[in-house]
């Protein structure tokens, strides 16, 4: 039976009065030995807890009591929703209260549906926050290119951050509709977003005939069959980026494969656009505490050399 003080700690210490989207307990970052095999998250009012493998039922009804337990002293959390993933196939939950009949978290003001009842990903991923800040802070004006969109967090980000004029491309149907609706819910008007259910490698002469554009944010799968492979897909869309760029545009490289280390991408860079370098690494947000950082998202920004 592992020891879940850590766990449990976290627990009892957060602020539930909290409205942004928070991770609880980050065990896969293997900084807690024994408990890797869990990640809990707060979506107010709702704890989700996502368990990874084939793990003793002893264990997860231990975790389970004591979530329940402080759930009913604690007049903000609403719900404990409970998914385990095994062999790419996942069950749900709801093992205190009741799920809300429309789930909308926030983060910085920004708001976004989350769909508890997917199979693996729930709309929204919590580890790209920096890299949405970054977006924010740097899009006054800027013409943005969204790659890999999925649900267009991005692009939400850039135009709270006054961004002239954003496209969204992802050759996902479904994920680019709900970017949409993302949209609609933020109250951004279609005058300064497009979104374009295309593939980005056949789509190149009609994003360049929506350019150039300041910044262009690179957020693809890892691996993902028939779409897209990083280990050989990323350095070829590099190759392609010319035509979509200015003499100062900014890159956002982003990368969640733990099997390619940190200077993947700047080596990447080097052999695709040689004119740009690595201006600066995205720390991982705090509540993400990771044993090995080469294992988690990759943040990086490349701009021209001076």
């Amino acid at each position: 039976m592992n020891d879940i003080t850590a766990l449990l700690e976290k627990i009892s210490n957060f602020d539930y009065s909290t409205v942004d989207a928070s991770r609880l307990f980050h065990g896969r970052g293997h900084c807690y030995e024994g408990l890797e095999y869990i990640n809990i998250d707060w979506f107010a009012p709702v704890i989700w807890v996502v368990i990874y493998g084939d793990i003793e039922q002893s264990e997860i009804d231990q975790v389970t009591e004591q979530l329940i337990a402080y759930s009913e002293t604690n007049t903000h959390i609403k719900a404990v929703c409970i998914q385990q993933r095994i062999r790419g196939k996942s069950e749900q939950r709801v093992v205190y209260g009741s799920l809300p009949e429309q789930l909308i978290t926030q983060e910085l003001g920004a708001k976004y549906p989350i769909d508890l009842s997917s199979n693996q990903n729930i709309g929204f991923f919590l580890d790209a926050k920096p890299a949405r800040q970054w977006v924010r802070a740097q899009a006054k004006n800027k013409r943005i290119l969204n790659m890999f969109a999925y649900t267009c967090s991005f692009s939400v980000a850039a135009l709270q951050g006054g961004a002239e004029h954003v496209v969204n491309i992802d050759m996902a149907k479904g994920p680019i509709a709900q970017g949409q609706k993302n949209h609609a819910l933020n109250d951004f008007k279609n005058d300064k977003v497009s979104f374009l259910p295309h593939d980005v490698f056949r789509s190149m002469k009609n994003l360049s005939k929506r350019g150039p554009y300041d910044i262009i944010i690179i957020d693809p799968p890892s691996r993902q069959k028939n779409s897209f492979e990083a280990s050989k897909d990323y350095l070829k869309l590099l190759k392609k980026l010319p035509p979509l760029m200015h003499e100062t545009t900014q890159i956002v490289g982003l990368l969640n494969a733990p099997y390619l280390g940190e200077a993947f991408l700047p080596e990447l860079f080097s052999e695709a656009l040689p004119a740009y370098q690595l201006s600066e690494r995205l720390a991982q947000r705090e509540d993400f505490p990771e044993k090995d950082l080469s294992c988690c998202l990759k943040m990086q920004i490349f701009t021209p050399k001076q």
